[in-house]
């Protein structure tokens, strides 16, 4: 599958407009930004920098993910099922009389005792043979609940097993590496696993500090307005990347609208949201001439062509422009000078982990007590 090129805050494409005289940077809009925010002072704005390892179980997690694709798997036939078993099962789940689409499921694969379904259905597998059925009583905790309000409901599963296999996971050694891989052995198989969830902790944590440096230079800048053709051009973007979810999600936009709460003064609060943020990151181009060039554009595409998924340069530009790509490194060059130019102060992965623990229970009081005054 294609990865979306991330572009904008919203992570979404952003067209550029055309060049015109007086902009010094061709892949922004043509417009004097300054004319619609006035920005607060965005060097030194606080925030966090997490600091972090990776673990000799990180590494070997990563690698177990990779060996998933040479697995295989033997039938059992000759004993009951156990934990640690994959099972193949087909299950009804009736709640309150009527069968429950959202519970119920044919021919799905599980490992007994990982936690998969119900945990009384997957106790009840221990000891069932292929061909047996079974009834097991539950009740829905909140782990297992796709609808809040099933929490604490009583149901019957009836219980299917279909099949009973054992999972045989490759050796991981030189031979294996050489075979299946591109590097010369374990040892540097391992270290690239290694190198690779360094940069991905990298990423995820240096993104999470420019978006606090984002949300206070929203909550901090003064706007008057904004360009018709930008606030266009943010609600396609705003509703493509909508469809494109749901269609992920195999939903209708009007369902997952629904499911996140998207009613239309939330959207255009939220597109409202994007615009500024474009004109802070375009205020911020000008006032420090940040720009791009065709040959950083060039090597750009040359790049990161095949990690978008595709097999060439010219098959890439049939769905990005030059423009496209302009914007996404002017924007990433804004975020870098506003992280180099941050006032950081360290906390551990422990520490910001909790912090977005308290921030989401925040969020859910916020949301109940919304409800309650509704």
């Amino acid at each position: 599958m294609r990865k979306k090129i991330a572009l904008g805050l919203a992570a979404v494409m952003m067209v550029a407009g055309l060049t015109g005289c007086g902009n010094k940077n061709p892949y922004i809009e043509n417009i004097t930004y300054s004319d619609y925010v006035k920005l607060c002072d965005y060097k030194g704005v606080e925030a966090s920098k997490v600091t972090y390892e990776v673990t000799e179980d990180e590494v070997q997690e990563a690698i177990n993910e990779d060996l998933y694709e040479y697995v295989t798997y033997d039938e059992i036939t000759d004993r009951a099922a156990q934990n640690g078993d994959c099972a193949n099962i087909t299950y009804t789940t009736m709640i309150d009389g009527e069968e429950s689409e959202n519970y119920s499921g044919e021919g799905e694969d599980i490992v007994i005792g990982e936690g998969y379904i119900f945990p009384e259905v997957e106790e009840a597998l221990v000891d069932m043979n292929t061909g047996d059925k079974k009834k097991v009583d539950v009740e829905i905790s909140d782990d297992y609940a796709y609808e809040e309000d099933d929490v604490g409901k009583k149901a019957t599963v009836e219980i299917a097993l279909n099949e009973i296999s054992q999972e045989n996971m490759p050796e991981l050694n030189d031979d294996f590496v050489k075979e299946n891989t591109d590097y010369k052995n374990k040892a540097e198989y391992e270290e690239v696993k290694r190198k690779e969830l360094e940069q991905s902790k990298e990423d995820e944590y240096r993104s999470a500090s420019v978006q606090e440096i984002m949300e206070f230079l929203l909550d901090n800048c003064e706007f008057n307005g904004y360009p018709d053709d930008l606030y266009k051009q943010c609600e396609e973007n705003y509703n493509n990347e909508n469809a494109y979810n749901a269609a992920m999600w195999d939903m209708e936009l009007s369902e997952f609208e629904e499911a996140l709460g998207l009613d239309e003064e939330t959207k255009k609060q939220e597109i409202e949201t994007s615009v500024n943020a474009e004109l802070i990151i375009g205020a911020i181009a000008q006032a420090e001439n940040i720009t791009c060039s065709k040959k950083e554009i060039q090597q750009y595409i040359k790049d990161n062509y095949a990690d978008y998924g595709y097999e060439s340069e010219d098959e890439f530009l049939e769905d990005y422009s030059e423009n496209d790509v302009g914007y996404q490194i002017t924007y990433e060059k804004v975020t870098d000078f506003l992280y180099d130019n941050a006032k950081l102060t360290e906390m551990s992965e422990d520490e910001y982990y909790e912090q977005q623990e308290a921030f989401n229970d925040d969020s859910e009081d916020d949301e109940a007590e919304e409800e309650v005054q509704e």
